[in-house]
């Protein structure tokens, strides 16, 4: 049965029908090498093209694809590296055979066997560059960034997921351990050694610990509320829900156990969600670039003014939490002196927000220049960069510090971290350091909840306005 392809592997499709149709032009082309005129350019581009090689041509592509797509080869998933070369000679033999029957079948006049030799391993080496070579990248990205996963069961179904993490998964998923509300003195001595507690201390782990997925591997129908209970712990604090049958193969968050026909609506809403984010990182990624171009003059001169005015470096970087919380170092141009982070500890007591932040509106620490760079916000610029690199987006909550983070007294506030921060968001048009943090909370739940490249584009133009206005800085 051939699977079905999602909208965030379909650009993965179109570069392979691509790829199908220049072959196969190209094999046309050399087949009939012997009709071509000797003469010029023009006589050559008078040749006539017959409805039936476009129909064949436009065949072949969804041909093609329809072939790699019944062998699993568009699947994001790894397997075994010779299964998938099997699979990638099986495919590439097929169409191979396909090109040369119809080529033998319309009369051409040219080597119609070497050509499809070498149409056969044409495809073979396309095929396995991108197969293998974009299913090692993945396998290398996600070994240096695994997924955590906290397994909610401690039976035989827990123990098959994993059985699965450690023998399939095991350089790409970290288990976290194991949440159950039976006694660890009932459980495989291998779960009970990675036991983390009951369904009721779920909110305290995801406070405390880098979880991404949660995976349901108890009973629906004994265990139904004990289930419900866990969903809706996960998704206050924004952490994505599989079940045993979804292992690693699909990211659909299943919100409902006891109604199966959302999952075809939940399946097209991720889809079109997932399509929406390849658009928002180019987005940010052409952004980025013409950013950092635009506004080079500015970099410098910025540059020379805080080596100018203050001794000490010229950007300011410090480890912030990002995308599922994972941290990143963040780059500022340089606004307090050299030692602001030292002195910290002696300003706690001056703080005048509420909550787990530290702000105090007039910190000695800042620079006479740095103020100015703050109110006018050119401070934030040096993100640009890491907005190129995938750390950040130019739009969404701000990256919080490990201080501020380490100070959360609610599971909830950890949602926050279930999308990329960015340079700027409804906070920061919606009244800054004006803002008290339970509002910075609300603003960044709202984005969340509420997000879509529309509300990107109306907060990227809102900024300008409140960076121009210098409404709300400090």
């Amino acid at each position: 049965m051939r699977e079905r392809v999602s909208n965030s592997n379909r650009f993965v499709v179109g570069l392979d029908g691509v790829c199908a149709l220049g072959l196969v032009l190209f094999s046309a082309l050399y087949e009939n090498i012997a009709r071509f005129p000797s003469g010029s350019l023009a006589q050559f581009l008078e040749l006539r093209v017959t409805l039936l090689n476009v129909l064949f041509a436009a065949a072949f592509v969804v041909a093609w694809t329809s072939c790699f797509g019944a062998l699993n080869l568009y699947r994001v998933e790894s397997s075994h590296i010779w299964r998938k070369l099997k699979k990638i000679f099986l495919g590439c033999g097929l169409m191979a055979a396909g090109l040369s029957l119809y080529l033998v079948g319309s009369h051409t006049k040219g080597p119609t066997g070497r050509i499809a030799v070498a149409f056969f391993f044409a495809a073979l080496v396309f095929e396995i560059l991108r197969v293998v070579g974009g299913s090692l990248c993945q396998t290398w990205i996600a070994s240096r960034n695994p997924r955590q996963v906290v397994i909610l069961g401690s039976g035989k179904k827990a123990g098959m997921a994993w059985r699965q993490i450690r023998t399939r998964h095991h350089s790409t998923v970290k288990l976290v351990g194991f949440v159950d509300d039976r006694s660890p003195d009932e459980m495989a001595p291998d779960i009970a050694d990675r036991y983390l507690g009951t369904i009721d201390q779920l909110s305290d782990l995801l406070l405390r610990n880098v979880v991404d997925q949660l995976l349901i591997a108890l009973p629906t129908k004994t265990c139904y509320d004990h289930i419900q209970r866990a969903i809706r712990t996960a998704e206050q604090v924004g952490v994505e829900v599989l079940y045993m049958q979804d292992l690693y193969v699909t990211t659909l968050k299943q919100r409902a156990l006891d109604e199966p026909e959302m999952f075809t609506d939940i399946a097209r809403r991720h889809e079109s969600y997932a399509l929406s984010q390849a658009i928002k990182r180019f987005l940010d990624v052409a952004g980025a670039l013409i950013g950092m171009v635009v506004l080079l003059p500015l970099f410098l001169l910025t540059a020379v003014v805080i080596k100018l005015s203050s001794p000490g470096p010229i950007f300011f970087s410090q480890h912030r939490y990002g995308y599922r919380r994972r941290l990143f170092r963040m780059y500022k141009f340089r606004s307090m002196v050299a030692n602001a982070s030292d002195l910290l500890d002696q300003l706690e007591d001056q703080n005048e927000a509420v909550g787990p932040i530290f702000k105090i509106r007039h910190d000695p620490r800042i620079t006479p220049i740095g103020r100015f760079l703050r109110t006018s916000s050119i401070d934030e610029l040096p993100q640009l960069w890491n907005v190129l690199v995938g750390d950040m987006s130019l739009v969404g909550p701000r990256p919080m510090t490990t201080r501020d983070v380490a100070l959360f007294s609610e599971a909830t506030l950890m949602r926050r971290f279930s999308v990329k921060p960015g340079i700027t968001g409804l906070w920061q048009v919606s009244g800054r350091s004006d803002a008290t943090f339970d509002q910075w909370i609300k603003f960044d739940f709202s984005y969340i909840d509420d997000w879509s490249l529309g509300l990107d584009m109306r907060i990227l133009a809102r900024t300008v306005t409140t960076v121009l206005r210098r409404s709300g800085a400090a």
